[in-house]
């Protein structure tokens, strides 16, 4: 993938990953903190919506792949997902219901649209053909201009309700960040449709659950794969669904939420062309491995928080984003360089990317349900686990932190026992 196809698809993570922030890590706060929805309902509803999920993610996986097989295109699928997912943020961020049933109706149209979407897009990456790392590339480009959608969906809102003089959360901030949103994709689309060239460099033959379970068993790193992937993302989605709770109720630094997590996601962005450098010499695991050990070595130094401690909160800040940032592009790189090891060269790459967005899908539900529905219970009912830990540690990093180490372990047995150790 060359020069403005490049471009043209790695945009596409732009709007979808701002649209994304939105709906999975200020939705909870916003409906929670401005129209007085209980944290503890929010995180039910997430929870529950987020596993039956699961289910359609695997029928919308295999027509995906039936449509492959038929020689259809990956662009009429992309659009109709994007869609699907913008009128879901038409209704909970423009419109902003205050009802719990129209909050789940937009909130499960939204869950469709992006499993429709984002299975042929991450699934274009899957299909490049392994030369000079171009994987690598395609993946840093795709998860760079991501990490820029994350950085205005938080700058827009920030900049807004400073200008205004009016909470971060206000309804008129969101409605705002919203609508640019919706309006980046529109321009998404029209670029991609009429500028992104396909290539077709591998193609599925044919496709069963039989076959599927023996492509598994013939590369079976890919369990592992699974399982390293599915444990850092619920950690670090631990600490994403409670990030403003925590700064605003623990540090007491609630005016600087938005600034706070630009910063984090703006370091992670600067990390990415680092790690692609690096990436060229060292093998992917090995880069990931190192990530968890900075982000594990910056996270340790929580426990050394207090009240409106904002110096000790930024540096750990700019520690854990630049360990974060490995995190978002060896995954996929990975799974490629794994399926290129099909003895019966049939990729069924658009298989195996609905595997890993149910994988996705699961960890951030589980994170979302556990985390606010158990924080929230125990703060709604005056609770306290332990005498002197608050609530907010334990969902905000214990939790996390033993998930980390657990990631880290299975890193440390990917790369001895399943993976060639070296450089490559």
């Amino acid at each position: 993938m060359k020069g403005i196809s490049l471009i043209t698809y790695s945009f596409q993570s732009f709007y979808l990953a701002g649209a994304f922030l939105l709906f999975f890590i200020l939705l909870p706060s916003f409906y929670n903190l401005s129209l007085g929805i209980a944290l503890s309902s929010i995180g039910i509803v997430i929870l529950i919506s987020r596993v039956t999920d699961i289910f359609t993610d695997f029928f919308i996986g295999y027509l995906t792949e039936k449509r492959g097989i038929n020689n259809k295109n990956k662009k009429n699928q992309f659009i109709f997902g994007v869609f699907l997912f913008l009128l879901s943020i038409t209704g909970l961020f423009v419109i902003q219901p205050k009802s719990i049933f129209y909050f789940i109706l937009f909130y499960n149209i939204g869950l469709l649209g992006f499993t429709i979407a984002i299975i042929p897009y991450d699934a274009i990456l899957l299909d490049q053909k392994k030369v000079l790392r171009t994987r690598l590339k395609i993946a840093s480009y795709k998860e760079g201009f991501a990490l820029l959608g994350v950085i205005f969906a938080l700058l827009i809102p920030a900049f807004i309700s400073h200008i205004l003089n009016i909470p971060f959360l206000n309804h008129y901030v969101i409605r705002i960040t919203g609508l640019f949103f919706i309006g980046s994709a529109v321009i998404g689309l029209f670029l991609f449709y009429f500028f992104y060239t396909e290539e077709k460099s591998f193609l599925t033959s044919k496709i069963n659950f039989k076959i599927l379970l023996q492509n598994i068993n013939d590369n079976k790193k890919i369990i592992t794969l699974v399982n390293i992937t599915f444990f850092n993302l619920l950690a670090n989605n631990f600490t994403a669904n409670l990030f403003i709770i925590f700064v605003s109720s623990y540090l007491n630094l609630s005016e600087y939420v938005g600034v706070l997590l630009a910063l984090y996601f703006i370091t992670t962005l600067i990390s990415i062309p680092i790690w692609y450098i690096f990436g060229k010499k060292y093998s992917n695991l090995f880069l990931l491995q190192v990530g968890l050990i900075i982000s594990i070595s910056g996270f340790l130094m929580i426990t050394a928080l207090g009240e409106g401690d904002l110096f000790m909160f930024t540096f750990i800040i700019l520690i854990t984003g630049l360990g974060v940032g490995v995190d978002l592009i060896i995954p996929q790189a990975e799974l490629a360089d794994i399926l290129d090891h099909n003895k019966k060269n049939n990729r069924l790459s658009q298989s195996f990317t609905t595997l890993f967005s149910i994988i996705k899908k699961l960890a951030i539900g589980l994170a979302a349900g556990v985390a606010l529905t158990g924080y929230g219970y125990l703060t709604e009912n005056n609770i306290n686990i332990f005498i002197h830990i608050p609530n907010i540690l334990i969902f905000y990093f214990i939790i996390p932190i033993i998930l980390k180490f657990i990631v880290l372990v299975l890193v440390f047995r990917y790369r001895n026992r399943l993976h060639d150790p070296s450089a490559t």
